[in-house]
């Protein structure tokens, strides 16, 4: 409730003052951050949240844009459709001076109609660069559905980016309403909440059935999993028949096995308990290569800006191997060769 009076118009600018005035009486940002954070998320347009984004960073700089599509997930209309979201994409792609430093991926949804042939036309022809899917809109990474897709996204390297982290947003219709492919990994176990059941859906051992059929698709599984898997994997002991449980340990089996497996450093990054591990995970032969910086912009505004993440990251390494997670990494990743 307070995100979306913080959003509105007319009560945006007085809940931020009042923030603001929180912040300077308890001494804390947390109110102050608050307010940055929904600050952004109410912009009139993505050209605006990037020109934010951009400030952050040098001059030269360049972006994945990951949009959302938010139409299947039972939660009501969107304020902005998908397919607006898209032909804003469009123009600033065709901007002589933004487009060059950005690179939009296509948020997929198996349940719109057509999403294979709308997906291969942004690619191929206006520009865009890779796949984004959110399986806890509603939907496994191994949908029937999604197969004929990930037989072309790996035949064309085309990089594909999975959110991989408990939380977020989440389908809020029935647990019957999701489709549930043959032999899928488990069955449903219903909780409480349907944040917690769709976590299921953003399990990375999902992607084990997907890369058993397409062991040379291009995937990031953003976030490490997440603060809270981090946490656990450092702080329990993982014998090998509970690894499975264990969202970070899945992630690092996979890239073990799967030549082609990323995971970044996005919003999991704020977190300076977990700096030692991705400082590790960063020096590691066999999984260094692999990891990209991100950030989650703007989610990363409720906890510090963009500019002190990522200084915060930097300092914890080398020059090169800053470079090789924010330049080198990402270059591989997004190429199509």
């Amino acid at each position: 409730m307070v995100m979306r009076l913080l959003s509105s118009k007319r009560w945006g600018p007085l809940i931020t003052r009042f923030l603001k005035w929180l912040t300077q009486v308890t001494g804390t940002r947390r109110f102050e951050r608050m307010a940055a954070f929904a600050g952004v998320g109410s912009r009139e347009s993505q050209e605006d949240i990037f020109n934010i984004l951009q400030g952050y960073y040098p001059s030269d700089t360049e972006f994945i844009v990951l949009p959302m599509d938010f139409s299947y997930m039972g939660a009501g209309r969107s304020k902005q459709s998908y397919l607006d979201q898209l032909g804003e994409l469009r123009q600033l792609k065709r901007d002589p001076l933004i487009g060059p430093r950005i690179h939009p991926f296509v948020a997929v949804d198996p349940r719109r109609p057509d999403f294979f042939e709308m997906t291969q036309d942004l690619i191929q022809n206006q520009g865009f660069t890779g796949i984004k899917i959110y399986p806890a809109l509603g939907f496994f990474p191994f949908d029937d559905r999604l197969t004929k897709l990930w037989e072309w996204a790996e035949s064309e390297q085309i990089p594909v980016m999975s959110h991989c982290s408990r939380g977020g947003v989440y389908f809020r219709g029935s647990p019957q309403e999701i489709s549930r492919p043959s032999g899928s990994h488990r069955e449903f176990s219903l909780v409480e909440s349907n944040a917690e059941w769709t976590d299921q859906l953003s399990d990375p051992v999902c992607f084990r059935r997907v890369l058993r059929s397409f062991p040379k698709l291009k995937v990031c599984l953003a976030h490490m999993g997440g603060e809270d898997e981090c946490d656990q994997w450092l702080s329990e002991s993982w014998p090998y028949h509970l690894r499975q449980s264990n969202w970070l340990s899945v992630i690092l089996g996979l890239m073990k096995e799967y030549p082609n497996v990323y995971t970044d450093l996005s919003y999991t990054g704020y977190q300076p308990k977990l700096h030692p591990l991705m400082h590790v995970l960063i020096r590691d032969p066999g999984t260094g290569a692999r990891i990209l910086f991100g950030s989650d912009f703007y989610m990363v505004h409720q906890h510090a800006t963009e500019r002190e993440f990522s200084i915060r990251l930097r300092s914890l390494l080398s020059e090169d191997e800053f470079r090789r997670i924010s330049h080198v990494n990402p270059q591989h990743f997004l190429s199509k060769a």
